[in-house]
């Protein structure tokens, strides 16, 4: 079956269908306790990270904070960004050039689990990841872990701590489950205005979403995706503009590109085949648009996952 088969499901949820084709994978690379004098930031690893406080406290510094963030156990960050930031056992940030890691043998001990979410898709064509903030915080609620958090994290520390054969693996699933709760989280808690996230929650636009990713194949357009939000064309096109921040078709045509991408590497159709599922009568009309939106020709996509 291709991505791009009509889906019978008039209930479409748009926000799974988006977080299946992301085409990612999570890993927890560290998992230790510091106790004195310590900072560490994952920051320039090109990858989306996340940070869990086990035990104890710490302090997040970042560029953008007007002053620096207390976290306490239970507490999830999560970068989306590779952002600049800084997490140490002081609300003063230390000199730069500091060692990324510093332990000492005094003081409460605070232990981290670290780790990071690698994207295979290229994030021009996520309508999701370019949403997200530059951070998420997820707090625990008055010393009390939030309940999703607390069983996931107790799990990856109970596979750490027993290391049973399989464990890693079973921490990198469990990784995975965390960025989708870290997701929804965000969406219900912070309520976005803009983006994907926002259109989510507005029942136009969200209708018009559904229809879309219902069956993408379909020769849609401006008018047809209004029908589908039961507005005019105009009024609905605004709408679209002010909530995405793109217009309807700049929209149809990179979650197309992220089918075709996903075609490429999971299927052996031809690259004309996957044009004409896109809607485009010509191959070479096809390549140019790709290129323009994930940076990468077709052959390119096809020949990195040989």
């Amino acid at each position: 079956m291709s991505f791009f088969s009509e889906n019978p499901d008039k209930y479409q949820d748009v926000l799974a269908h988006v977080l299946r084709l992301l085409r990612f994978r999570a890993s927890v690379f560290f998992h230790s306790s510091y106790c004195g004098e310590w900072a560490f930031t994952t920051a320039g690893s090109e990858h989306s990270t996340f940070h869990v406080v086990a035990a104890g406290e710490c302090w997040l510094h970042m560029p953008s904070l007007a002053k620096p963030l207390k976290l306490q156990t239970g507490d999830l960050l999560v970068f989306p960004h590779d952002a600049p930031h800084v997490i140490c056992d002081s609300e003063i940030l230390p000199d730069e050039g500091f060692e990324s890691k510093k332990q000492g043998t005094d003081g409460k001990a605070t232990a981290m689990i670290c780790g990071y979410f690698e994207f295979d898709s290229p994030s021009s064509t996520s309508p999701l990841i370019q949403v997200l903030p530059e951070y998420i915080l997820v707090h625990s609620q008055n010393g009390e872990v939030v309940d999703w958090l607390g069983k996931v994290v107790n799990m990856m520390q109970l596979e750490t701590d027993q290391g049973v054969s399989g464990f890693e693996a079973v921490i990198d699933k469990l990784s995975e489950i965390l960025f989708i709760y870290v997701v929804r989280y965000y969406l219900i808690k912070e309520k976005p205005k803009k983006g994907l996230l926002g259109a989510l929650l507005d029942s136009r636009v969200s209708d018009a979403l559904r229809a879309f990713h219902r069956n993408p194949s379909h020769h849609w357009t401006v008018g047809y995706l209004a029908t589908e939000a039961n507005m005019s064309r105009a009024a609905f096109a605004s709408l679209f503009a002010e909530v995405m921040e793109q217009t309807p078709m700049q929209y149809v045509t990179h979650w197309r590109m992220q089918l075709a991408y996903t075609e490429l590497i999971e299927s052996r159709r031809s690259v004309l085949d996957i044009a004409e599922m896109a809607g485009y009568r010509s191959e070479a009309a096809f390549r140019k648009a790709f290129k323009q939106v994930t940076g990468m020709t077709p052959g390119n996509v096809r020949s990195a996952t040989r």
